[in-house]
Formats: C-alpha cells, structure tokens, sequence
C-alpha cells in the first residue's frame, strides 16, 4: 500500500508567502514570523517539487524586483540636506542602498517583469549611411 503525501504548503500558504515577498519581506521573515506557514525550507522543497507553485513563487519575485525598482527611483530622487557634508554623506549611502537593491533585482528577475527575454534591438529601416567627417 502506498501512502499519498499531503502537499507540503496549501494554496492559501502559498498566497499568502507570495503577497509577502512581493511587499518586500525576505522568505525567512516570512516563515520566522508567520505561525501559519511551514519553514523556508519547507517552503523551497514544496516549490521544487510542485510546478504550479514555483509558478507562482518567481511572478512573486518578478513583482518583488518591480517594487524594488520603484524604491531605487524613490532613493535616488529625494532632496538632500543643505549641509554640504551631510548632502555628500546621504548621497553615498544612497548609492550603497541603491547598488544593493540593483544587484538583487538583477538576481530576482533577469528577464525582467514578464519573466522573458524580450528583443528590443531597432533594425535599420533606412538602409542609409552615415559619414562623418573632420574638416579643417
């Protein structure tokens, strides 16, 4: 007789780590503070072995990594302070924040929001030339 397993995580598990992780908190912040969901690498086996689920797990991440674009646009646009050295301090923190969170939407989502490369190379529909010129 063999035994038929229970999923790991149920749907409404999964949707509930997947709004989490799209409003930016870490899976392990997810499990260590959520009673009702299993641990992470609960979490990670379940989307290994279940396809519906790692589905859902990398739209999460993709959704994640648009949301950190938006911070890095909000990091960078806000007014320094007046202070000359306060202005050049908040701005090198800045970038700290905002390398860090680049290199991590690049490792969450590398194709982007949709998940696939996309072909965005113009092709030369003028045939023409250019030439440049130096005249003395």
């Amino acid at each position: 007789m063999q035994l038929i397993k229970s999923p790991r995580l149920t749907e409404q598990q999964m949707t509930t780590i997947c709004d989490q992780l799209i409003d930016g908190k870490s899976l392990a912040t997810i499990c260590k503070t959520n009673d009702s969901v299993p641990g992470k690498k609960t979490v990670f086996r379940h989307i290994q072995q279940n396809d519906d689920a790692y589905i859902e797990y990398q739209r999460a991440r993709a959704l994640q990594a648009e949301i950190l674009r938006e911070d890095i646009i909000e990091i960078v646009t806000a007014p320094l302070p007046n202070d000359p050295k306060l202005a050049m301090a908040n701005v090198q923190r800045r970038r700290l924040k905002c390398d860090h969170k680049d290199k991590y939407v690049r490792q969450l989502a590398p194709s982007g929001l949709r998940d696939r490369v996309e072909d965005h190379q113009q092709k030369d529909v003028t045939g023409g030339k250019i030439t440049i010129s130096w005249e003395s």
